[in-house]
């Protein structure tokens, strides 16, 4: 009689697999090339598979749906940051699978034990970190006792720690905006949530225009999948009504809207203190400014007419 094949309520190994195979493919660092981001993303999918499967047919188990994702999850994390490990120390791509498997397994028995045990998710992840660091190390020694790769190749596998890496950056990521009050923070998140739709290349005009910090910000919130759900839509609202008071006059410089900025500029100055300024610009700057009294038309230059109007607003303003 074939083996009996009980299902896990709720638990789909290839769905859980893809699942979490598709979300390796977003983090995968941009450095990796197309195929061995490739290699990452199917050896993911595959251990992920065969640790579900092999799950769902012990069934002296007992697991539930949750048990299940848990073990298969840490198979799948594990395999994906020492497959980048494996990678960075330029280990062969014949020897990869090999050093995979070891650490899968690893986990495998180890998350197994402690989640049949009912320890608490906190006392595993750092169990089974331990326990993958010493089999990684053993695969890559027993390589290297074998003559597949050098002292070198050897030592630079073991200094290898993505998932280290990840989290520094991670870190990074967290402490951006740090220093910014909660209303600059909650401005950038609602400007995102307002610009995210709009075309990559108007988005990332939009971010030039911001410093560094509030850039980092923005972007950070631009790619946050449940933005919409983590910013309540009365305050965007008037984060975004603020804003659009804020906002300086549209770049599209018309010598018409120049000169009606000259015109607020003159309107409450002394016209003897305007004619002092300009006294010895060019006489095209001049008839510009004098147009304002004697409702001359003077053809300008848009651009010109604007930075005269900037400074002779500095000038008044001083």
């Amino acid at each position: 009689m074939a083996d009996e094949k009980k299902a896990i309520e709720g638990f789909s190994p290839q769905d859980f697999a893809k699942n979490l195979a598709g979300q390796a493919a977003q983090v995968i660092p941009a450095d990796i090339s197309p195929n061995d981001k490739k290699f990452i993303i199917d050896i993911v999918y595959k251990f992920c598979v065969l640790s579900g499967d092999a799950l769902v047919k012990d069934v002296s188990l007992n697991l539930n749906a949750a048990q299940a994702s848990l073990i298969t999850q840490f198979i799948g994390e594990w395999s994906f940051h020492k497959s980048i490990d494996l990678l960075r120390a330029n280990i062969e791509p014949s020897l990869r699978e090999g050093v995979l498997q070891r650490v899968a397994f690893t986990v495998f028995e180890i998350a197994k034990q402690a989640v049949v045990k009912k320890m608490p998710q906190e006392q595993i992840i750092p169990l089974v970190e331990h326990h993958v660091n010493n089999c990684f190390k053993q695969a890559i020694e027993d390589l290297k006792a074998k003559g597949a790769i050098d002292e070198k190749v050897s030592d630079n596998a073991l200094h290898q720690s993505n998932i280290d890496a990840m989290a520094k950056t991670q870190t990074e990521k967290e402490t951006v905006g740090a220093n910014m009050s909660d209303a600059k923070i909650l401005k950038l998140a609602s400007l995102a949530l307002l610009i995210k739709n709009m075309p990559k290349e108007k988005i990332k005009n939009i971010i030039t225009k911001f410093n560094k910090p509030e850039a980092q910000v923005l972007i950070q919130y631009l790619q946050m999948p449940d933005l919409d759900t983590k910013v309540d839509k009365d305050i965007t609202a008037r984060c975004i009504s603020e804003m659009r008071r804020t906002l300086p006059e549209p770049k599209n410089i018309t010598l018409e809207r120049c000169f009606r900025k000259l015109c607020k500029i003159v309107k409450n100055s002394d016209k003897n203190e305007v004619l002092g300024i300009i006294k010895d610009e060019r006489p095209q700057i001049k008839d510009f400014v004098l147009s304002v009294y004697n409702k001359d038309e003077v053809i300008i230059s848009a651009k010109v007419a604007a930075v005269v109007c900037k400074y002779l607003e500095e000038k008044l303003a001083g």
